[in-house]
């Protein structure tokens, strides 16, 4: 198998590994996945309290959401490079801040990842059988984990084509529900929507519990700039992408909460895993079934897609002599990192014996220190190349950029002190293990460098 060290910066070399990459509507369905995947995860959001939910899903997705997807449009169409928000923030900002970034966003997607086989199985259990022991549980999450991650080897293309078809057939019940259920929920906006929030709870408290999750909902915009070498005229494409994912995203949190509070209003009963109950409550019991053969589709999506995205951080780091040369070793057939995908998905599937609640409490931290690294480069580059071309641009100059910047990082740090309240402990124990870590990988790099 060749490796790419000494080749991989070589543009031409590269596109001759990769002859056939994804197009517009696969990339569109694959940062879907990397975001999103259904509403799927969003149930909880309604604990906050109906009305509540509704205005979280609309305005962070103003305010958090959108300003992501502008960033990444105008970054990836500016330095459309494999490794994407590595080598944005190592440009803007300087090579240990892109390290730290792709560190921490690899770190992210070590948790994030690992989520989905959990999901899976969940969902499996609620429609076909629980797993009676820790062996069989693992084994259905091996099943799940070792033919996605082969299709990752097989290219964007298998990969793309199977985050489309999952995506078409996961939403298609959702579609059915909202046309079933949406006429009557408009004739109930007022009733379903009131009150704001849960009695016993102020507006403040119920903001601030809802936001973790519609946050957590919300991340992952630039996570498909990573293969940007392997997507077809990506400094045109990947902006459109974008542009038509944030509202297919939005509306698919958006519609399915609105009928779903309006069939099932009893805010107790939107807990993790409830989309087929509740979908049920609207449109029977293979409405009911559908939907939960959707959480599977949906899970499977989202793993297949955040292991193609984060797959690609070990192998530009070995470019970079950051890790082991060996991680850039590419398939002889389809010209894919290989090894850093099947070594990627053996830590996701270990990681996958960790309940949910204990892995997505990290997540947002881990992302969000990352995402503040990518703006800081957006602003940097705006004003210490503006001559770079950038297909892309947000409108508004470097100071709507500040000030998209800053909303952002209020976000984080309310978000950042919620947390640390509540789970302090496994906070500083994320943030000595991303330290320390980190500093290995930067030791690694400096003797490789000087042997």
């Amino acid at each position: 198998m060749p490796s790419l060290l000494h080749r991989f910066r070589s543009r031409h070399t590269y596109h001759n590994l990769v002859p056939n990459r994804m197009g517009l509507w696969s990339l569109v369905m694959t940062i879907f996945f990397c975001v999103s995947g259904g509403p799927y995860g969003l149930e909880t959001i309604v604990q906050s309290g109906r009305g509540m939910a509704l205005i979280l899903i609309v305005v962070v997705a103003l305010i958090w959401g959108l300003p992501i997807a502008l960033l990444s449009a105008e970054l990836g169409s500016a330095i459309p490079e494999e490794g994407g928000y590595y080598e944005w923030v190592k440009r803007g900002v300087g090579p240990r801040a892109g390290f730290a970034c792709a560190w921490l966003t690899y770190l992210y997607s070590c948790v994030d990842v690992a989520i989905y086989p959990v999901l899976f199985v969940g969902y499996l259990s609620s429609i076909v059988f629980s797993p009676s022991n820790a062996s069989l549980d693992f084994l259905v999450r091996l099943a799940m984990v070792a033919p996605l991650a082969w299709l990752n080897i097989r290219g964007v293309i298998s990969t793309g084509n199977t985050a489309l078809a999952f995506a078409v057939a996961l939403l298609v019940p959702f579609v059915v529900m909202i046309g079933i259920g949406f006429i009557p929920a408009l004739q109930h906006i007022p009733s379903i929507s009131v009150p704001l929030v849960p009695a016993g709870m102020t507006t403040t408290g119920a903001a601030t519990t809802g936001l973790f999750v519609i946050m957590w909902n919300y991340l992952g915009w630039d996570s498909i700039s990573t293969i940007s070498r392997e997507v077809k005229d990506a400094s045109n494409i990947f902006p459109k992408a974008l542009m038509i994912g944030m509202p297919l995203v939005v509306l698919f949190y958006l519609l399915p909460v609105l009928v779903g509070i309006n069939a099932v209003p009893d805010i107790s009963c939107w807990t993790d895993g409830s989309w087929p109950t509740i979908a049920g409550a609207i449109g029977g019991p293979t409405l009911r079934l559908a939907v939960g053969l959707g959480g599977l589709l949906s899970a499977a999506g989202l793993f297949v897609a955040g292991l193609l995205a984060a797959s690609r951080i070990p192998f530009v780091l070995a470019a970079d002599s950051y890790l082991p040369q060996s991680f850039t070793t590419l398939h002889p057939r389809y010209g894919t990192p290989v090894r850093a995908i099947v070594i990627s998905a053996v830590i996701y599937l270990i990681l996958s014996t960790f309940t949910f609640s204990e892995l997505a409490t990290v997540d947002v931290l881990l992302y969000s220190s990352a995402l503040l690294l990518e703006f800081w480069a957006l602003i940097q580059l705006r004003r210490n190349q503006p001559e770079l071309a950038r297909p892309f641009k947000i409108s508004g100059g470097t100071k709507t950029v500040i000030v998209m910047a800053l909303i952002v990082t209020l976000l984080v740090v309310t978000a950042t002190t919620q947390m640390l309240i509540d789970s302090w402990i496994e906070i500083a124990g994320l943030a000595l293990f991303a330290i320390i870590t980190g500093i290995i990988l930067m030791r690694f790099k400096k003797w490789r460098v000087g042997a």
